[in-house]
């Protein structure tokens, strides 16, 4: 046999090597991620980091442990490091398409919208119709509502079916007689080829503009047909949530020694209450302050006990677990993540509405923390949560029966706190708030330890991003067109009240 004959079957067979050690690395780096997920679904969060850790050494080119790595570090709640990661993901993104998405949607995650906005911007350049949505939807974020505004119409007239733009639209302006899209959202609604999600977003959208011109009996038959659709798509027993919230009653309230108690958390701020209770105005008003940032609606709390209690527990377990927890151990847990945000500011404001849940908990472990719990009319409170499509969350809220018996067990929690955390807690009404803003609004600066500054009281001149429901409505001035709003709908809203009197929750 010749030379060439004899290198020809050693070619094959290397080849043939390469391709099996190919395949070999793809099957243990898809190995890899499998594990990775699985312990993050179990809220092994300190396991999954390690393994990710390996992995990235194993395969340091791989863009998608990248991704994966910043999402782990999320949980964790370093920050700095999440920061540092996106920066890198972003330069080695490139131009590839799917992952300047993953990036854009993690900048909106960590709420850095400019910078998603930018991606985005470079993706609609093409006319994706995701990519322009996603960047009307940061826009919106960022209080660049005629922008919005603009690319979104666009996009209904090339994709008239598209509830999301469709929902947002409806979200972001108010509509007249004469300029609503009532005629169109209806001849939309009545097309039996919608995809549920659009038909949802559309009765939520066709809703919206009927309240604004006042049609509020049809405006409640299209926010109940949407949350009836959306809570058909659910598999949530609101028992469940009841269990919890008497529990946490009765667990949260032990007190704790005054050896086993963290000094720290004088930075902390929790605004919390229930959803659309005013929570946003209120983060408002006092991230206008020069020692004030908002970090906004973070799940840096329930995480920290999540990764200090090593695994996923039932929520019942949690909330016995934690109540036997030192003070110290919860405040550390939570406070050296707020550290990670790198804020100058004296005063940091974590607004997730649900942190009500944690009040005992707070109250115990970081003295030194502001609490603000946002009260609202009880049938203004329900009925502006079940006219709105929560992106995530809140699944009590698209029934008013759920709803009624969620109000009356979180009635129930917040009247024990306020018996016995009264010096601790400031509950702070939504009507009083904006009926007498000069008198309420110096009195809530105060109680989170600050002097009044004059940009308080003209919060809707803050630039900084909203991320929420109200990103619309706290861009304008005060107004009080939202007290006693529940009136417009007493006929519809008869059996919830009901309900609310008959557990002696007081609806006149």
């Amino acid at each position: 046999m010749g030379t060439l004959g004899r290198i020809a079957p050693l070619f094959y067979l290397c080849k043939a090597n390469r391709q099996v050690n190919a395949r070999e690395e793809q099957a243990s780096l898809q190995g890899g991620i499998a594990d990775v997920n699985r312990l993050l679904g179990e809220a092994r969060f300190l396991a999954a980091d390690q393994a990710i850790a390996q992995l990235r050494r194993d395969f340091a080119d791989n863009l998608d442990l990248l991704s994966l790595h910043i999402r782990c570090r999320l949980f964790l709640g370093k920050h700095r490091d999440v920061r540092a990661l996106l920066a890198e993901y972003r330069r080695r993104a490139g131009q590839d398409r799917h992952h300047l998405e993953c990036c854009a949607e993690l900048f909106s995650q960590v709420q850095v919208p400019a910078e998603a906005m930018a991606i985005y911007r470079l993706l609609a350049r093409d006319g994706n119709r995701n990519a322009r949505y996603n960047l009307a939807a940061n826009l919106v974020a960022l209080g660049d509502l005629g922008e919005a505004e603009s690319i979104l119409e666009r996009l209904v007239q090339e994709w008239p079916t598209d509830g999301q733009a469709h929902q947002v639209l409806s979200g972001i302006r108010r509509v007249s007689t004469d300029s609503s899209h009532i005629p169109t959202l209806e001849k939309l609604i009545a097309r039996s080829d919608l995809a549920l999600k659009d038909r949802i977003q559309l009765h939520y959208a066709l809703g919206k503009e009927f309240e604004d011109i006042g049609e509020f009996r049809r405006a409640f038959e299209q926010f109940g047909r949407g949350a009836q659709l959306r809570r058909a798509t659910m598999r949530y027993q609101v028992e469940g949530d009841l269990q919890v919230l008497e529990l946490i009653g009765a667990e949260h309230s032990k007190p704790a020694a005054e050896s086993d108690v963290d000094q720290r958390g004088e930075e902390a701020v929790f605004v919390f209450g229930l959803p659309r209770s005013g929570t946003t105005l209120v983060d408002r008003i006092l991230s206008s302050h020069s020692q004030c940032d908002s970090f906004g609606e973070i799940t840096d709390l329930p995480l920290s006990l999540m990764v200090t209690a090593g695994h996923s527990l039932p929520k019942e377990e949690l909330v016995r677990a934690t109540a036997q927890w030192s003070g110290k151990q919860i405040a550390s847990a939570y406070l050296e993540r707020l550290a990670q945000f790198d804020s100058a500011a004296h005063k940091h404001i974590d607004k997730t509405p649900q942190n009500f849940l944690y009040a005992g908990l707070i109250a115990r472990s970081m003295p030194g923390a502001t609490m603000i719990w946002m009260d609202r009319h009880p049938l203004d409170a329900c009925f502006a949560m079940f006219k709105t499509l929560f992106r995530m969350g809140y699944p009590f809220s698209y029934s008013l029966q759920d709803l009624g018996h969620y109000y009356i067990a979180y009635h129930r929690l917040r009247e024990t706190w306020q018996e016995r955390l009264a010096d601790r807690i400031r509950f702070q009404s939504y009507e009083r708030l904006v009926e007498k803003f000069d008198d309420e609004a110096p009195a809530l600066v105060a109680a989170a330890g600050l002097d009044w500054e004059p940009a308080c009281g003209e919060f809707h001149r803050n630039r900084s991003p909203v991320a929420t429901a109200s990103s619309a409505q706290v861009r304008q001035p005060l107004y009080t067109r939202s007290v006693g709003h529940w009136k417009h709908y007493r006929e519809q809203l008869a059996p919830l009240a009901e309900a609310l009197d008959k557990a002696g929750i007081a609806v006149e």
